[in-house]
C-alpha cells in the first residue's frame, strides 16, 4: 500500500489538506512506551518552523489519541492519531480546479486516477506530512531508549550556501524577495543520525540506505538524496574515498566517516549523515503556462491562495520525522527493540 510504510514498526498516513482531518495509525509499537498528547504537541509545533518563509495558513495543530494508549504507555495496539483541519481555505482552489499547476502533482494525479481531489493538492499538499511528525513523534520516544537522536540543519537555501546564522539570514531574504518576484526558491538540508550501533540494516534489498532512501523521496519537494560524500565520490581516488578500519574502545570501526555512517547497507557505528535536495516551491504568484482539462485548449495559472515561499525548513523537520520511522521499525527488526513489550521505567 503506498500509504503504509515499514514492515514492524508500520505507518499509514490519511486525509486530505482541505478534509475534515488529518492522521496516522501506527501499528507494531510495543506495549509500555510512555506517551502522551505533549509527546504529539512538540513534533506537530514544528510543522512551519519559519513564519517568514512558511504558509500562511495557521493550523493549531491540536491532536487527538484515539486508540492505542491506555493511562499514558502505549498498549501494543495500533495507535490513531487525529488532527483536525481547522484553517483551510478552498474557494481559489476550487476556481482553477481544471488548470493543473506546473510543476505539482495536479496533472499526474489526474492522470492516475481521475477523480481528484483539488483543494490544496489533497494529499499531495504537504499538509499531509502532518501524520508524518505526528508518527515521528512515537518513532522518536522508541530511538530514545535505544539512545538514537536524530537532528537536522538547512545547508543552503534560496541558492546561498548557508554555514551560519548570518548566511542562513540572507538567504531567507532571498527567498523574500523571489517571492516578491513571483517566483520561489529551493534548497539542501543535511539529516544525521547518533547513537545508532554497528550492525543495523541488511543486505541487497534490505540496505538502511535504501529503506531511508525511500522514505525520504516520499517527501513532496525532494528530488535528490546523498549519503556521506555522496556525488563527490563520482571525482575521489579509491584512496581518498576509503574510511580506514581502526581498533577502538567501543570496538572495531571506520577512522572516517566518508560514506556516512553506512556500509553495505549496514550501520557502522557511526553518525548516519545524509543530504537532501528540495526543489522550489510549484505554485507561484507568476502565472504559468498549463492546459485547462475541460477544454484542452492552452490556459495560464497563477498560484493564489496561500502557500511557501521556500519549502526547505519544513523539508527537514518532515526528514527527521521519516528517519526517526525507519530507524525505529529497524531497530525492532535487529532486535535492538523488544517487539512485544518495552521493560519497565521510563522511557
Amino acid at each position: 500500500m503506498s500509504n503504509t510504510i515499514g514492515e514492524r514498526f508500520r505507518v499509514t498516513t490519511w486525509g486530505e489538506s482541505h478534509g475534515p482531518a488529518v492522521g496516522a495509525v501506527i501499528d507494531g509499537c510495543p506495549a509500555g512506551l510512555p506517551l502522551d498528547l505533549d509527546d504529539l504537541r512538540a513534533e506537530l509545533g514544528r510543522d512551519v518552523p519559519d513564519a517568514v518563509l512558511g504558509t500562511p495558513r495557521r493550523e493549531p495543530n491540536e491532536p487527538e489519541i484515539l486508540s492505542g494508549v491506555f493511562e499514558g504507555r502505549t498498549l501494543g495496539t495500533p495507535i490513531l492519531i487525529l488532527i483536525r483541519n481547522e484553517d483551510a481555505d478552498s474557494a481559489e482552489y476550487l476556481k482553477r480546479r481544471s488548470r493543473p499547476r506546473p510543476g505539482h502533482a495536479d496533472l499526474t494525479w489526474f492522470q492516475r486516477y481521475g477523480h481528484v481531489d483539488p483543494r490544496g493538492g489533497g494529499r499531495a499538499s504537504g499538509r499531509e506530512c502532518v501524520g508524518r511528525l505526528a508518527a515521528g513523534a512515537v518513532a522518536r520516544k522508541l530511538l530514545g531508549i535505544a539512545g538514537v537522536a536524530v537532528s537536522s540543519r538547512i545547508l543552503e537555501l534560496a541558492g546561498i550556501e548557508v554555514r551560519e546564522e548570518a548566511d542562513l539570514e540572507r538567504a531567507r531574504d532571498m527567498a523574500r524577495r523571489a517571492s516578491r518576484d513571483g517566483d520561489s526558491t529551493g534548497g539542501r538540508v543535511a539529516l544525521r543520525v547518533t547513537g545508532l550501533p554497528p550492525g543495523i540494516g541488511a543486505p541487497v534489498f534490505g540496505k538502511l540506505t535504501a529503506r531511508l532512501g525511500q522514505a525520504l523521496l516520499s517527501i513532496g519537494g525532494v528530488k535528490a538524496i546523498a549519503f556521506g560524500e555522496g556525488e563527490r565520490f563520482a571525482r575521489m581516488r579509491g584512496t581518498e574515498a576509503n574510511d580506514p578500519i581502526v581498533g577502538a574502545p567501543e570496538g572495531i570501526r571506520p577512522a572516517t566517516n566518508r560514506a556516512g555512517g553506512v556500509l553495505g547497507g549496514i550501520s557502522t557505528g557511526l553518525p548516519v549523515e545524509v543530504s537532501l535536495t528540495v526543489k522550489p516551491v510549484p505554485t507561484l504568484p507568476a502565472e504559468q503556462d498549463t492546459v485547462d482539462l475541460e477544454t484542452g485548449q492552452p490556459a495560464r495559472v497563477a498560484g493564489v491562495g496561500r502557500f511557501d515561499k521556500n519549502i526547505a525548513p519544513r523539508v527537514a523537520v518532515v526528514a527527521e520525522a521519516m528517519a526517526a520511522i525507519v530507524l525505529a521499525d529497524a531497530l525492532l527488526d535487529a532486535g535492538v527493540l523488544h517487539p512485544t513489550r518495552l521493560p519497565e521505567g521510563p522511557a
